[in-house]
């Protein structure tokens, strides 16, 4: 249908069904003529040429259907409405600071009498002012700042008639909006708050929801945006401070970012929209991914978007009218997420009284003839064999005649109180009850994984040792200091031996600066030995590897720091030279180090699905790094910290790298892996499931009846 607009002729500019779930739109500017609008449900994209008056102009910000758009040349600003194309003038932007890439807030719809817009620019240390019907903005210095304290740097959101905005990333200003129209600053400055765990970079976005306020902190590997971790604060408000709190979830809403904003909706599964789940864009070299976050089960979920040649430049999400009048459907039960179709609850059943009698006539197979299932059988049936009855109990010394393969444990929400294992043999997920998580306050972290124990973070303090199959927990002393973060962490020998070591490894300032922390049994806190090498030593984020009586750490140039636990010495070796002339930045590779028969080898990959993988082995004899072709009969599998090899079970397995990523969107997880026969992933990468918090380990089958 043709009609006239501002004496412009606009035909089909809008797709068809825009408007009836959330969309992602772009537009370019000038750029390009066009506007760029994804439908995430659909998965699909519709390039549609703009009219006329709307051609060179940028997004900077959306309110319910508004949008606030401006001229790049002339810096003419409106607000128009994408439903009934009205539109409304604000004063044209200022000169200077470049208000293309300021945040935009705006206290109610345009057409409204108490529309106030706010202008944070950041790197500066003040606020522009306006509202429909004035004739220019209004500059609001701000008296927080001095040669002492940065600017301002993150998101805004105008939140109970106030303006919250952070500060050098970590501090929020409160500033309410009335007084600003008139030049006055009435100021709240909250207590700086910590990332859990402390990330390399991270991004935060204030996002209202159902009356309350949260900050989004999306952690990222490097300085790209390699999403590994999402951390929700909620607002407290108290009679004696205002902080934000750590949570655990949403409720029955989603959350969309995308740029520096963030907006709120309540799930609908009709549109697709899964409830407690957080849903953001973000542009790789490959393309541009939509993420989904999932806080019941910490999974991370991404889908490519078709081409798109724009990036993620000026992305917004659009809710028209519609959908925020959409009613509410029924949710998902949050209890279905703890049910596996294809396993029990946990591990290791307990026998059914109404069984008992079948029980017993099991008992009375020979002992040989259950030696002769075990290697038939998967790791899990192992574990349940001796449970059956009395006499299969004494087969329990033989389970290590099943086939040991890692598992990918990970952990969900903590409300749930459990961990979650996938083996990638058989694909199956399976749940465990775990005490060790019920006691857990804060956000936990698995760092290191060796013979059934797996090493645990809580928080930035806490760090204790878990076997996940006999629930026994070993605490260890508090952290060194305040906000200290191990970038490695390996030990020596099964915790419960009375040898017992383990490491700690901590790099400042890229390796200028490296600190040795070592704990045995019986010690009441950490001993500490610093190093201020020579030269300077870039880690990569993978732990460091005992080989031949020393810890081998890898570095993102591909040089090894070695430390010698008996001499208390650090070096970083001079050969093998670095693979790069320069430094890379964090994110732009995963580096992995791990033991091969006897060999040092070195795992190169990005997050790029079309780039190859680089697999090297360290030449001992002339201390080099020697491209592998081929892995033999031999499976690696890397996570972000962990990394392990083992001779395959199956000829079918050999010669492949897992990662912790599942293909999404099937009834049945299938483990991703890379083969080194055909160079590629496989399966499919079109949709991808990682789990955020997880490590590879090794299931421990010396059991305890």
């Amino acid at each position: 249908m043709e009609e006239e607009i501002f004496g412009c002729k606009v035909q089909n500019f809008l797709p068809h069904s825009f408007g009836s779930w959330p969309w992602l739109f772009q537009m370019h500017g000038s750029k390009k003529k066009t506007c760029t609008f994804f439908d995430p449900i659909n998965n699909s994209l519709e390039e549609r040429i703009l009219p006329e008056f709307l051609q060179g102009k940028a997004c900077l910000g959306c309110y319910g259907e508004w949008i606030l758009l401006a001229d790049e040349l002339t810096r003419e600003c409106f607000f128009l409405s994408i439903t009934s194309f009205s539109k409304i003038y604000i004063p044209s932007f200022p000169e200077s600071p470049d208000f293309l890439h300021a945040v935009v807030s705006i206290t109610s719809p345009p057409n409204t009498s108490n529309c106030i817009v706010i202008l944070v620019c950041s790197g500066k240390t003040f606020l522009l002012v306006c509202s429909p019907g004035r004739k220019k903005w209004k500059k609001v210095p701000l008296k927080y700042f001095n040669k002492n304290v940065g600017s301002l740097r993150g998101p805004s959101i105008i939140y109970n008639e106030q303006l919250f905005v952070m500060v050098d990333m970590t501090v929020t200003l409160v500033i309410d909006v009335a007084p600003l129209i008139r030049g006055c600053v009435k100021m709240t400055v909250l207590d700086e708050f910590i990332p859990c765990p402390i990330p390399y970079t991270w991004y935060t976005y204030f996002v209202e929801c159902a009356g309350d306020l949260f900050l989004i902190i999306m952690h990222s590997y490097g300085y790209g945006q390699l999403i590994i971790d999402f951390e929700v604060r909620r607002l407290e408000l108290s009679c004696n401070s205002i902080h934000w709190r750590r949570v655990q979830d949403i409720g029955d809403n989603a959350f969309f970012l995308a740029g520096c904003s963030g907006r709120s909706l309540p799930a609908n599964k009709t549109w697709g929209v899964q409830h407690n789940c957080i849903y953001t864009p973000a542009y790789y070299s490959d393309g541009v991914r939509l993420y989904k976050f999932c806080l019941d089960d910490q999974v991370l979920t991404f889908t490519f978007l078709p081409e798109n040649n724009g990036g993620l430049d000026r992305l917004q999400w659009a809710f028209p009218t519609k959908i925020m009048r959409a009613v509410k459907e029924d949710h998902c039960n949050l209890s279905d997420v703890m049910r596996s179709s294809k396993a029990d609850s946990s591990i290791i059943g307990k026998e059914d009284e109404n069984e008992v009698d079948i029980s017993r006539q099991w008992d009375g197979l020979p002992i040989e003839l259950v030696e002769l299932l075990f290697p038939r059988l998967s790791l899990v049936d192992c574990l349940r064999l001796p449970s059956v009855c009395r006499g299969w109990s004494k087969a329990s010394s033989l389970i290590r005649k099943g086939r040991v393969w890692p598992w990918l444990m990970h952990l969900p929400n903590l409300k749930y109180q459990s961990c979650k294992f996938f083996d990638p043999l058989y694909c199956e997920e399976y749940t465990l009850k775990s005490n060790a998580v019920v006691v857990a306050r804060d956000h936990l972290a698995l760092r290191y994984s060796k013979d059934g124990w797996v090493v645990v973070t809580e928080g930035n303090k806490r760090v204790f040792i878990l076997n996940p199959f006999t629930d026994q927990v070993i605490n260890l002393p508090p952290l060194p200091s305040k906000d200290y973060n191990f970038d490695g962490i390996s030990f020596t020998s099964v915790p419960t031996s009375p040898d017992f070591v383990i490491y700690g490894f901590f790099f400042q300032r890229c390796g200028e600066f490296v600190e040795v922390s070592t704990w045995c049994p019986g010690e009441e806190e950490w001993t500490v030995l610093a190093f201020q090498p020579s030269i300077p030593f870039f880690p990569s984020s993978n732990n460091p590897i005992l080989f031949q009586g020393q810890f081998y750490c890898l570095g993102r140039k591909g040089e090894l720091g070695v430390f010698n636990p008996e001499l208390e010495t650090w070096n970083v070796l001079c050969k093998p030279g670095p693979l790069y002339l320069s430094e890379p930045s964090y994110g732009v590779e995963y580096c992995h180090l791990l033991e091969l028969n006897g060999d040092l080898v070195s795992v190169f990959r990005t997050d790029e699905t079309k780039t190859p993988i680089r697999v090297l082995k360290l030449n001992q004899s002339y201390m080099m790094w020697v491209k592998l072709e081929h892995l033999a009969d031999m499976t690696l599998f890397v996570d972000r910290r962990n990394s392990i090899a083992i001779t395959s079970p199956e000829n079918k397995y050999a010669n492949r790298i897992y990662f912790p990523r599942f293909e999404g969107g099937t009834d049945s997880k299938k483990g991703i892996f890379y083969s080194m026969d055909d160079n590629r992933y496989h399966p499919s990468m079109l949709r991808v499931e990682e789990p955020l918090t997880c490590v590879w380990m090794e299931p421990n089958l010396h059991l305890h009846n």
